[in-house]
């Protein structure tokens, strides 16, 4: 009854695990928000994933949020957004795989296979600052911040 979560929606894709699974296990322990939608793409070791403006993305927002608001209709949701290159997940590569340690907690290879499944079936543009000036740049973000923005406001409710 002491321990809360601050649940972050797009985190745990590098990890590979299910956002919808992720979702069902830590919305009970929520009390804060950090969301973001998501998307991914395939890359020759794995897959690349971006933040992506709220809807743009592969991510159940409109579910996820109104679940948390039916659990605690006072729930904090703020905002991430991170505009830079995507993050590359090179789940092909030994190096990746020497994070989780086999004896205490190993990945299913279906929790892969869900994640190869949705890089491979989902076709939604990653956000890149490649080739951008700092001042591009920062122009993108703040598109990104603003059209979430208007999103979160016209499609949930806050």
């Amino acid at each position: 009854e002491y321990v809360g979560v601050c649940y972050d929606f797009g985190n745990n894709l590098a990890l590979c695990e299910d956002p919808a699974e992720t979702y069902r296990v830590l919305a009970p322990l929520t009390i804060y928000v950090s969301f973001k939608d998501m998307a991914v793409a395939p890359y020759e070791e794995g897959f690349l994933l971006s933040e992506v403006a709220l809807g743009d993305g592969i991510l159940d927002i409109p579910g996820m949020v109104k679940g948390l608001q039916q659990r605690d209709p006072g729930m904090v949701f703020a905002l991430e957004m991170i505009t830079r290159e995507p993050l590359r997940i090179p789940v092909y590569t030994k190096k990746y795989w020497a994070t989780f340690d086999d004896s205490y907690s190993p990945l299913p290879g279906r929790e892969l296979a869900r994640i190869l499944e949705i890089v491979r079936t989902t076709k939604k543009t990653l956000t890149t600052t490649a080739g951008l000036s700092p001042a591009d740049a920062l122009k993108l973000e703040d598109d990104l911040i603003n059209r979430s923005i208007a999103y979160a406001r016209k499609n949930l409710s806050l």
